[in-house]
């Protein structure tokens, strides 16, 4: 499986790591109509990266990770959420015969999962790894 890029900008480095800042833009981006039209949009993320090398703010990089991380990351925020919602939606229609009921508990499951997800947050970084380099202009 190939690897991942994304090109950032380094905002701050500390001792041991450095926050790069993403932009991760919509397919659209390139469009020459995009002011016009509101399906265009463009999101800012950041990413802690382990320290190697010397790095200052301003810097434009390329950050790099392994393509199984992707893969995880969608199971994790995505599919396994999703089964879950439709397993407790079947299993609390079949129980109470209510739709209401079942609707409400499918959606509640979504409140302990994100929370185990959030409070599991240090467990999860330590299987993400992600290399840091300059980008060659």
């Amino acid at each position: 499986m190939r690897n991942i890029e994304h090109e950032g900008v380094v905002d701050q480095v500390s001792d041991d790591k450095i926050k790069v800042k993403l932009m991760s833009v919509s397919a659209c981006a390139s469009c020459h109509t995009r002011g016009a039209c509101s399906m265009s949009e463009s999101q800012e993320k950041e990413i802690e990266v382990e320290r190697r090398g010397d790095f200052k703010p301003g810097d434009r990089v390329i950050i790099e990770g392994a393509g199984w991380q992707g893969l995880a990351a969608t199971w994790w925020a995505y599919v396994l959420p999703v089964l879950l919602v439709l397993t407790t939606l079947i299993i609390t229609y079949t129980i109470s015969g209510r739709e209401g009921l079942a609707g409400l508990f499918s959606l509640l499951i979504l409140l302990p999962y994100y929370l185990v997800l959030k409070i599991s947050d240090k467990i999860m970084s330590k299987s993400f790894h992600f290399t840091i380099k300059q980008v060659n202009e």
